[in-house]
């Protein structure tokens, strides 16, 4: 099983973003995190971030205000040179699908074979945060079509064929070019969701899906259920698809992390997950036991499936 890190982006007071996700990234790219990904948003009000956390003495802003999360990958790469990166996830309607893919087809190149192309349908919660920004957010189901237009439109422009791209949403002249990423045959596609739909996309297009929380393990394991029967249904290998779900980071006492928790890693690799992206945590010591303890534990458990 791989460990990986999800990093926040949003302004903190008295430290430096910079210098914060220098030393991190540094960090955890010495101690062999898999992965490192950051949120893809660009503002959201309290009542859509409960799981932020707050420091319970100060005010709550009116907004939560997020740095652009695909400069701060291209930051990352530049200190970096083993853990991969990517957006958990982008939603298709932050930006116009075409850019967005080459964005990610230039990280990829610029990290030399590291990226990710991270997407998802845009969640619900986002509402409020697409209207202050400008942006279109048509409506859920809507939001599930465009994104599986968004990724035949990213494997034809991955392809350089010299055609049309013509979608109901969706239109490109001429999808010819070179693409510069590393990765072959491409940047694997990462997407989150969890809907029915979204599985059956998973199924269909998925290099590495994300799936809920590691805190809901009978959810997670009905809706990895749902992913193999729309595998067999498009005739494809399941085993293909890498898993992953997002985890909280444990918390540390008396200098130590509890060892129960890698009871659940380990009821994770019996579904079938490859990897885990743990929220870093803010204070330093915990991030080391992580890196020490909490890694070289997690890397020694077997997977099923694999």
């Amino acid at each position: 099983m791989r460990l990986g890190l999800q990093v926040g982006i949003t302004k903190t007071q008295n430290r430096s973003l910079s210098d914060y996700l220098i030393g991190l990234a540094k960090q955890a790219d010495q101690a062999g995190f898999s992965t490192l990904t950051v949120p893809d948003h660009f503002s959201l009000r309290p009542e859509s971030t409960p799981w932020l956390r707050r420091d319970e003495s100060s005010s709550i802003p009116a907004v939560t205000d997020f740095y652009e999360a695909w400069s701060v990958l291209a930051f990352i790469a530049a200190r970096t040179s083993r853990i991969r990166l990517s957006t958990m996830v982008s939603g298709i309607t932050m930006r116009y699908p075409a850019v967005l893919v080459k964005t990610a087809d230039t990280l990829d190149a610029l990290s030399n074979g590291r990226a990710y192309l991270g997407l998802g349908a845009s969640p619900g919660f986002g509402a409020d945060e697409h209207q202050r920004m400008g942006l279109p957010f048509p409506p859920a189901g809507e939001r599930v079509t465009r994104l599986e237009e968004v990724l035949q439109m990213a494997l034809q422009l991955w392809s350089g064929e010299d055609k049309p791209f013509e979608g109901k949403y969706y239109q490109l002249a001429s999808t010819l070019g070179d693409p510069f990423y590393i990765q072959r045959p491409h940047p694997p596609i990462l997407i989150a969701g969890q809907g029915n739909r979204m599985l059956r996309l998973m199924a269909r297009y998925a290099d590495v899906v994300s799936i809920g929380f590691a805190q809901n393990l009978d959810d997670m394991r009905a809706k990895l259920e749902t992913l193999h029967k729309h595998c067999e249904d498009l005739n494809r290998p399941y085993e293909q698809i890498q898993k992953t779900t997002l985890m909280m980071a444990p918390t540390a006492h008396n200098g130590h992390l509890d060892p129960a928790v890698l009871n659940t890693f380990r009821a994770l690799a019996e579904l079938g997950i490859d990897e885990v992206m743990i929220g870093a945590p803010a204070d330093p010591a915990t991030f080391d036991l992580l890196a020490t303890e909490l890694l070289p534990a997690v890397e020694k458990i077997p997977v099923t499936g694999r």
